[in-house]
């Protein structure tokens, strides 16, 4: 699934309706502003694709990439999202991460109000989008409900914050 079109299906899993009004793309890191319909509110995004993919069994088969989005609502406070084309995590409240050649650390995250088993939330955002400031590379690692735990790869080097207002 093409990256631009997994951004626009994030959104409206989190049940925004959205008018993109701006993208720009630089490397790999996508960033665009988003109108909210409703509140009018002008959210920014920038959105990688991981570099490998999994394959999961039936009813998730086919090829499965993982995705980071920095959100941040104008006058807002950021959050970080991470998720996957299909498959369901089954994380309870934790996910590993590990910048470039640090440790492994557990993070905990949260689960989507609507109970999406295919995204995550970033508990503390600050700290995570304060670690992929000076990165290059990126390892999450996640379980899958009745499967193994699965590395997302990502390639974070050129992420410009100030697209994303930060």
């Amino acid at each position: 699934m093409p990256v631009k079109f997994k951004v626009v299906f994030i959104v409206l899993i989190m049940a925004i309706a959205v008018q993109v009004s701006v993208v720009e793309g630089a490397g790999r890191w996508i960033y665009e502003k988003i109108r909210e319909d409703v509140s009018q509110n002008e959210v920014s995004t920038a959105t990688l694709q991981s570099k490998n993919s999994i394959k999961l069994p039936f009813p998730y088969a086919g090829v499965n990439h993982a995705l980071i989005m920095i959100r941040k609502v104008k006058g807002g406070d950021a959050e970080v999202l991470f998720a996957v084309d299909k498959g369901k995590f089954y994380t309870g409240d934790k996910i590993r991460v590990k910048f470039d050649g640090g440790n492994a650390d557990w993070i905990t995250v949260d689960k989507p109000s609507d109970r999406s088993s295919d995204l995550l939330f970033i508990y503390n955002p600050k700290i995570f989008i304060n670690q992929l400031r000076t990165a290059k590379e990126l390892k999450i690692a996640a379980q899958f409900s009745q499967y193994d735990e699965h590395v997302f790869d990502f390639d974070v080097d050129g992420l410009d914050l100030t697209k994303v207002g930060l």
